[in-house]
């Protein structure tokens, strides 16, 4: 804490610069670092003062930007992406972009989820990702087992599961658990289990496809082969420290994870996540969120520079899977030279050969549904997770989560905030959509 204090002192807009660029960087000591040395070597290129203000929540940035405060360039998600366009909070990226050769070195997938609802495009992707199954090299050995195969089941992972996990002293507190798979990662599940996921969906659906994921999770916890929630929050780890450390034996996480290459130890590896049956996979791809400009900066062309440096060039961020001239997996393995053999390219290149999109909420949900439908799901998914409350209540609520959303949009439809073009696509699509 005390080395972040000096490395973001002085972070913040001055008073009087015209070139400066304040940028919402990610609260990490290591990204700060990084992108200080390269912000030198970009102001003694181009001019601009890079100045870093670590990110600290979406309501923080909503109460920058309300009070006039807001950084130059920042990170949004689809949802609050949306959300300032509608409000005119942003800066329509179009004009910046369509001359720039940088914008063609962007993937077609990324280019493709750039425009809104309005033809507008509010963001740039920074980042794209996939998921895998981190495991323990040594308990699978330990355990008498192979390494999980490309094309593994979920049976399959599950009986590796119950092979892998080690009972403890005290009934029900196993020594190591045999799976952790953090909860914002079921919606991956529900992918690969060929849920219809709707993008930009007014109300909140669980079709059976989701409730058989949500039974198949629960079952994990039940059957002692995954610690709850409660329980990850009573042991006091992170879950790469619960996989570093032996608590558990294979984890569910982002790929790449830069955090667990540089801090892993033991002798691990990474298996794409498991099919369900005999479907084909779907495997998780991300290329929604990025970095959008504030309408109120006072220098667009040099936010848009400091923007594409941020994604192209800045040290930290490199080698960056959303551009198209890169061979990411490569590049990768020769930043790291650990990934080789570890089964990280076969896991990227699957998700490649079988994307299955980004089904995380607040790409499934339109931006002014994503709020009113989480702020209602959220406690009872919670509330489930725990064990408080029966997947038959959770689907039970739904009606009600949908007639409360309803309510919500209905009053902004009548708000005066929004620009034309979103007022207009809300009213359409209340008029289009069912009541409850």
């Amino acid at each position: 804490m005390i080395l972040l204090t000096f490395l973001i002192a002085g972070c913040g807009r001055p008073a009087a610069d015209d070139r400066t660029i304040v940028y919402n960087c990610a609260a990490s000591t290591a990204d700060i670092a990084s992108l200080q040395r390269d912000a030198r070597e970009l102001k003694a290129r181009t001019g601009i003062d890079l100045k870093l203000n670590p990110f600290s929540g979406e309501e923080k940035l909503y109460a920058m930007i309300a009070a006039g405060q807001a950084p130059d360039v920042f990170y949004t998600n689809g949802a609050v992406r949306d959300r300032l366009a509608a409000e005119g909070r942003v800066l329509d990226l179009r004009p910046l972009a369509e001359h720039d050769p940088f914008f063609a070195r962007l993937r077609p997938e990324v280019r493709t989820a750039a425009p809104s609802l309005d033809g507008g495009i509010y963001s740039v992707s920074n980042w794209t990702l996939t998921c895998g199954v981190y495991y323990n090299r040594a308990a699978f050995a330990a355990a008498g087992l192979p390494p999980p195969r490309p094309d593994w089941t979920w049976d399959e992972f599950v009986a590796a599961a119950r092979r892998l996990t080690v009972p403890g002293r005290e009934a029900g507190r196993p020594q190591q658990y045999g799976v952790f798979i953090p909860a914002h990662f079921v919606e991956v599940l529900e992918q690969m289990n060929h849920a219809p996921i709707p993008r930009d969906a007014l109300f909140l659906q669980l079709p059976p496809e989701s409730q058989e994921v949500y039974a198949a999770y629960l079952g994990l916890i039940h059957d002692g082969l995954m610690p709850d929630i409660r329980r990850v929050q009573a042991m006091g780890m992170q879950a790469s420290q619960m996989l570093q450390s032996g608590r558990v034996a294979m984890l569910v996480e982002a790929v790449p994870h830069a955090g667990l290459i540089e801090t892993l130890t033991i002798d691990w590896g990474v298996a794409p996540m498991p099919r369900f049956g005999t479907k084909e996979p779907r495997y998780f791809r991300s290329a929604s969120g990025g970095l959008s400009i504030s309408a109120a900066t006072r220098r667009p062309a040099d936010a848009w520079r400091t923007l594409t440096w941020l994604v192209g060039e800045a040290a930290t961020y490199q080698p960056n899977p959303v551009l198209a001239d890169v061979d990411f997996a490569g590049a990768w393995e020769a930043k790291y030279p650990r990934l080789r053999g570890t089964g990280f390219r076969e896991v990227w290149n699957l998700s490649e050969q079988h994307a299955g999109g980004d089904p995380r909420f607040f790409v499934r949900f339109a931006s002014w549904s994503m709020a009113p439908v989480m702020s209602r799901l959220q406690p009872w998914l919670d509330r489930l997770w725990a064990g408080d409350a029966t997947l038959d209540q959770v689907v039970a609520a739904v009606p009600e989560i949908n007639a409360g959303v309803r309510q919500d949009l209905e009053r902004l439809a009548k708000s005066s905030g929004l620009k034309p073009a979103w007022k207009a696509a809300l009213e359409r699509a209340l008029a289009a959509a069912p009541k409850p």
